[in-house]
């Protein structure tokens, strides 16, 4: 089965479950991806809207799952019965939306021993967010697929906390492995921060001022990681 860069990846962080939930399962690429590579034995193929868990249905009869892979419809967590997966994924999902679904259903979200997450925006802060219920990031990567850049997380139980901004901006590990993919990012980063900062500058409100004051100090920061890369 052919699936995108950004789908593999995310597919390559799930180690240890046999039995996962894919939250937003939209066609069901992951779930169906992992059992035709026997990474997996079960999964639960989840959508908050039926057109995705009908597709979702198709692609599973389309390749035999029908005995793996179970479809539900439901809100985030809410489908899943206590103990139920070993892992979750949730990918293509913005970050506070993900935030948002681990901690409405927390208890459950404490039973995890794998996540898998991929979010699209506000990526420090689902760090953060790891780390104040109780999981550690075992390993990340940083991929760039069809002109937009994407952070996979894998999250597994454990405690952790980290030092400084950095790394919760653009992860610990991807510092520590150099990652080129976060190089390039930062290079074009930076030039997209210049421009805004000088546009900023040329409003001169106490508003633009105050903005300008953080991305500043935003540069900063990635100037400093850029340099260790």
């Amino acid at each position: 089965m052919e699936i995108s860069e950004r789908l593999k990846t995310v597919a390559s962080f799930v180690r240890t479950s046999r039995t996962i939930a894919d939250i937003g399962t939209d066609h069901g690429y992951i779930p169906i991806y992992l059992c035709l590579e026997d990474a997996i034995d079960r999964a639960i193929a989840c959508d908050v809207n039926r057109e995705p868990v009908r597709r979702a249905e198709c692609n599973i009869n389309m390749y035999g799952l029908g005995s793996r892979i179970e479809t539900r419809l439901g809100d985030g967590l809410k489908p899943l019965k206590q103990n139920e997966t070993e892992g979750v994924v949730i990918a293509g999902m913005g970050g506070m939306l993900i935030i948002e679904i681990l901690d409405e259903c927390l208890e459950k979200t404490g039973e995890i021993n794998e996540l898998v997450l991929q979010p699209q925006t506000d990526v420090d802060k689902v760090r953060k967010y790891l780390h104040k219920i109780g999981f550690k990031i075992d390993d990340e990567d940083m991929i760039f697929e069809d002109g937009i850049y994407y952070n996979v997380i894998r999250a597994v139980r454990g405690r952790e906390k980290y030092d400084n901004e950095a790394d919760y901006l653009f992860g610990k590990i991807n510092i520590e492995r150099k990652n080129a993919v976060l190089k390039e990012f930062l290079l074009k980063d930076m030039a997209k921060t210049d421009k805004i900062i000088e546009k900023l500058k040329e409003a001169d409100t106490s508003n633009s001022q105050k903005r300008t004051a953080d991305l500043e100090k935003y540069k900063e920061i990635c100037e400093g990681v850029y340099k260790c890369l």
